[in-house]
């Protein structure tokens, strides 16, 4: 916001010409801004905005750069880097290469088994005990028990799989983003001796 003092509030509609009038900041009195937080900082939102830049639809190189365990959610958190792929994100400057996403896998709660899916088919239980032995097998990880899962995530023994992931976009609350859709393991190529 803009302050100004009386004086040249008076000045600044003498010499207003008539025409459109700009679009300024509120004038603001001295009074009026000693109850104000002081803020101290300067931007413009319309001038400034710019939407999030995604990356084409499509299948990627990245590498595994941390794996977690969110116990609000009572789920696995793949964090993901690209890399070795070239190319541009959506505004045409940033490089895809760098760009960091999350897969998340969901472990059955208690309860699950009592519960069906939307499209009722099976329970939520089996539900996410399928998803997560297709990922560990596109993953070719082992998977099987919580206790091992949390060795793996304590051990840190994830950390750095190549990957190919298949990123499409979402729509949630009018605003698109990315999202990573599958995850599998990259072969890597050996050198024979």
């Amino acid at each position: 916001m803009v302050r100004k003092s009386d004086s040249e509030k008076a000045e600044a509609v003498e010499e207003d010409q008539g025409g459109a009038p700009e679009e300024e900041a509120p004038m603001i009195s001295d009074e009026e801004m000693a109850g104000m937080p002081p803020i101290d900082t300067e931007f413009d939102l319309e001038d400034e905005y710019k939407p999030e830049p995604l990356v084409p639809n499509g299948n990627y190189r990245g590498n595994v750069v941390g794996v977690s365990f969110e116990p609000e959610h009572n789920n696995i958190a793949w964090k993901v880097t690209l890399a070795e792929n070239g190319g541009v994100l959506s505004d045409g400057e940033t490089a895809i290469d760098g760009w960091t996403g999350y897969v998340r896998n969901f472990m059955p709660l208690k309860g699950d088994e009592n519960v069906m899916t939307k499209d009722g088919r099976q329970t939520k239980r089996q539900s996410k005990v399928n998803m997560m032995t297709r990922f560990a097998e596109g993953m070719k990880i082992n998977m099987n028990t919580p206790t091992i899962i949390a060795t793996a995530i304590a051990n840190q023994d994830w950390v750095g799989i190549p990957v190919i992931v298949t990123i499409g976009l979402n729509e949630y609350q009018g605003v698109t983003r990315n999202q990573i859709n599958k995850m599998i393991q990259a072969e890597v190529a050996t050198v024979e001796e």
